[in-house]
């Protein structure tokens, strides 16, 4: 029997809730492709760089060679070769330790001193010696590590062409001491990402972490090099992070280059985009269910079926148009930051997330709106008045409306003016009255509030075109929007004005309009200055 009653009760909802759940899923899946798009579109972007950085690591080796081959050509091309000229070649490039081959690759000087024999073929011992040698085209060989207790050094052997015939000037150059760290700290700061230059064994070569003292592969250089094999791009996660990481070729090089950064880094700038886009899924949602409740309710109803499919009607449109407005914005200004992140300043991004911010937020009001709407007709609300400084609750519910800085709104009121009322009751009568004011009124908007007898008058008057004749009567009913002048240029629920006769209603408050001379519509609120407990409380129902 209980199975029977509730299949009978929840039959009505069955085909509204099957639309929601698909167009839920629909909206889900468009926004995780959404962001999918976006991150990928970063992850290029880091890669791209990293290939740009493998580049200038490459133009720095051709400019090692060609200032190389410079000094040699300048100081070694005759056909004998003093110490203080090898002395002068070898100093002017700063290099650790340097030998100068003839064309069949025995040595003709070497520095230091007497740290290899003259005449001693090396091209069988160094592989970049021999292309350099045999193929006259310079080369660069990777990370050497000595026996002994020297540093590790690179080196790199240019040939040239004398009248006695070719020689090659080879030099080494000190990795932890030498250009290469700097150069790329320069290209990628420490701070935002790893950049490793490993030779063709798997020697860290250089990095953007260690500009001094050795050089030494940290854990992640060991993860990565177990990870990179057979890979050129990945991830992989260490200290309960997800690193992403590409490795790059060096050209001309036995080197390659590996970036690798962490996704909270890389994927930041579309944080506060993605966080936007999965509240107005949430709020979508949500408004969403409160649709098919509606409908359900509508549906067992059948005596009230005709009242209810007409308000059902505004209610939907509503959402078209007032709910769909600020997620469309927040969607809108989410790909303008996507699309042109790189070319916007700072003003600009913080432009655009705070238009974000206000669309969610503007959401998430009409949404608090329909929620306070159903818990007054269901009559789940009742009003607790308290004593309340009414000139600091004014001047929360203008703060609460997110006005630009300077908007023209005037504030009348004794310091320490005390009426009685609900604060959350007041709040939205407040904000909703001014609000009503700011959308469709005009500045300077002018707000009193004044004693009289045993009770204090709020007024909220603005400088518009007022409210129209025909339309007074209809003003604080739920749905009602003018049908001409600017109310139908303005997005509105029709709302706003009923939740606040409502609620007043519910705190025994008087509410009421009057046309403002010589222009525009004035909005009243008169509350009782004296403790109302002994009277008998409304509920909303």
């Amino acid at each position: 029997m209980r199975l029977a009653r509730f299949l009978a009760r929840w039959r009505y909802a069955a085909l509204p809730l099957v639309v929601w759940l698909v167009l839920t899923i629909a909206a889900v899946g468009a926004v995780a492709a959404l962001e999918r798009a976006s991150r990928k579109g970063l992850v290029l972007l880091f890669n791209h760089r990293v290939e740009v950085t493998a580049n200038f690591v490459t133009g720095f080796v051709d400019d090692l060679i060609e200032r190389q081959r410079q000094q040699a050509v300048t100081y070694l091309s005759g056909p004998s070769i003093t110490e203080r000229d090898f002395s002068r070649a070898v100093e002017g490039l700063r290099l650790s330790t340097a030998v100068l081959l003839d064309a069949q690759g025995r040595v003709l000087r070497v520095a230091p001193a007497g740290a290899l024999p003259v005449g001693q073929d090396l091209t069988g011992r160094y592989p970049h010696l021999a292309v350099a040698v045999r193929q006259g085209q310079p080369s660069v060989s990777s990370a050497i590590i000595w026996p002994t207790q020297h540093p590790p050094v690179v080196n790199s052997a240019v040939p040239f062409d004398t009248a006695t015939g070719r020689r090659v000037f080879a030099g080494s150059v000190e990795i932890t001491n030498g250009p290469l760290s700097p150069f790329l700290s320069t290209a990628v700061p420490r701070s935002e990402a790893h950049l490793d230059l490993f030779g063709a064994s798997g020697t860290l070569i250089a990095n953007n972490q260690n500009n001094a003292g050795t050089l030494e592969p940290t854990r992640l250089d060991a993860e990565l090099a177990a990870a990179q094999r057979g890979h050129q791009q990945g991830r992989l996660r260490q200290d309960g992070q997800w690193w992403r990481y590409i490795t790059v070729p060096v050209a001309g090089t036995p080197w390659r280059l590996t970036g690798t950064a962490t996704e909270e880094y890389l994927f930041a700038p579309v944080a506060n985009t993605e966080l936007g886009n999965r509240i107005a899924v949430a709020v979508a949602s949500a408004t969403g269910l409160l649709v098919v409740a509606a409908v359900a309710h509508t549906r067992r109803s059948r005596r009230d079926l005709h009242r209810a499919n007409t308000q059902l009607g505004d209610f939907i449109t509503m959402l078209s148009h007032d709910v769909r407005q600020p997620l469309s914005s927040i969607v809108s200004y989410g790909h303008v930051l996507l699309d042109e992140w790189p070319d916007l300043d700072d003003e600009e991004k913080h432009r655009y997330i705070r238009r974000i911010t206000t669309g969610g937020h503007r959401a998430d009001r009409i949404v608090e709106e329909i929620l306070t709407l159903s818990r007054l007709d269901a009559g789940a609300i009742t009003a607790h008045p308290v004593p309340l400084n009414i000139n600091r609750a004014v001047r929360q519910a203008v703060e609460g409306l997110g006005l630009d800085p300077g908007y023209g709104i005037t504030i009348t009121a004794n310091d320490e003016t005390i009426a009685y009322a609900d604060p959350a009751f007041l709040q939205l009568i407040l904000g909703n009255l001014i609000g009503n004011a700011v959308k469709y009124g005009s500045p300077p908007i002018d707000i009193t509030v004044a004693p009289a007898d045993d009770s204090l008058n709020f007024h909220v008057s603005d400088h518009g075109e007022g409210v129209p004749p025909q339309f007074v009567d209809r003003l604080f009913e739920r749905f009602a929007r003018a049908d001409t002048g600017v109310a139908t240029t303005k997005p509105g629920t029709g709302l706003g004005l009923y939740l606040a006769h409502r609620l007043a209603t519910a705190s025994n408050l008087q509410i009421g309009y009057q046309p403002h001379q010589p222009q525009g519509a004035t909005f009243t609120l008169t509350l009782p200055v004296t403790d109302p407990a002994a009277e008998p409380r409304r509920t909303a129902r």
